[in-house]
């Protein structure tokens, strides 16, 4: 009896209060855009502005919202559409589990756009966004005008040994029961700093969290979908990345030069290398945030692509 009082205190009372978060999360973080069903997969997405058509992926973990910025300054220039990827904010995720989730996230994301606009768009993809960029080139080139990917993952890097929470999560026995107990109330204490290595002097904005719906990935589905991404990036890169020596639209490659997060001399520097007439745009003092630290950047190279 008392064994199963333990029990019931150290999952019951965690798993209720994750639930009671999930409710409280997507009770101050509502969907900011519009919903399209994609290849059987609920899609949320955002478009503000008009003119041109530029697309936006957003890094791992995040959503939509981590443009917010960006947004603001290409609204008054561009059609603007930004995507919840499969699995994160308000979109839903792919039942896949193998390193085809990246080519059929890029598949999903195309098939969306083309039931948006029929223009071809200019591409921007950051961090595990711009991994998934490149996918979406590789596959369908001839419908993209244009890609800029910023502090990228493009490639495979030095293989080791994945962060134990995200075995954990991936666990097809207890992976869900540790996603609705631990891991989100662990994310909960921690999502201030979450952030925080990706700027410089590993320090955040004040309320940059609460301006990006960042709690929206302590939602158990989301966690496990960001463990699954996490789990399979590298060896989709590795897939991928003889292929980008084929591709021949424009394509911009920017970097921070002190981004720690992606560093360059694994992507960035690789990919100018396999993309011989790429553009390659170093950028001081952002780390691994250009999107959040210098927008009008990525606006200007995007003004540059477009010339």
């Amino acid at each position: 009896m008392n064994i199963l009082l333990i029990l019931s205190l150290l999952i019951g009372i965690p798993f209720g209060y994750t639930q009671y978060s999930i409710a409280q999360i997507e009770k101050n973080h509502p969907p900011a855009g519009q919903f399209k069903k994609i290849n059987n997969i609920n899609m949320h997405y955002q478009i503000t502005g008009s003119g041109p058509v530029v697309v936006l992926l957003h890094a791992q973990p995040a959503n939509q919202e981590q443009f917010n910025k960006l947004k603001e300054v290409l609204r008054t220039s561009y059609t603007v559409i930004s995507i919840d990827r499969p699995g994160m904010g308000y979109s839903e995720t792919l039942e896949e589990k193998s390193s085809k989730r990246l080519s059929l996230q890029a598949q999903v994301v195309r098939n969306l756009v083309n039931e948006i606009t029929t223009e071809k768009p200019i591409i921007v993809g950051h961090s595990y966004g711009g991994g998934l960029a490149l996918s979406y080139v590789t596959q369908f080139e001839d419908e993209v005008a244009g890609l800029i990917v910023v502090n990228t993952a493009s490639h495979a890097w030095k293989k080791g040994k994945p962060w134990l929470p995200f075995r954990i999560l991936s666990n097809p026995i207890y992976g869900k029961l540790f996603a609705n107990t631990y891991a989100s109330i662990y994310g909960q204490m921690t999502l201030a700093s979450s952030a925080d290595s990706n700027f410089p002097n590993n320090k955040a904005p004040d309320n940059y969290a609460t301006e990006t719906s960042a709690a929206l990935t302590l939602r158990p589905k989301t966690l496990t979908s960001y463990a699954t991404d996490a789990l399979n990036l590298r060896m989709a890169l590795e897939m991928q990345q003889t292929s980008y020596k084929k591709i021949n639209i424009p394509v911009t490659i920017m970097l921070g030069e002190e981004d720690n997060v992606t560093p360059n001399k694994v992507h960035s520097f690789r990919l100018h290398n396999d993309i011989i007439h790429s553009k390659l745009v170093k950028v001081s003092g952002v780390a691994h945030s250009i999107p959040e630290l210098e927008p009008g950047l990525i606006k200007l190279e995007i003004e540059n692509l477009l010339k």
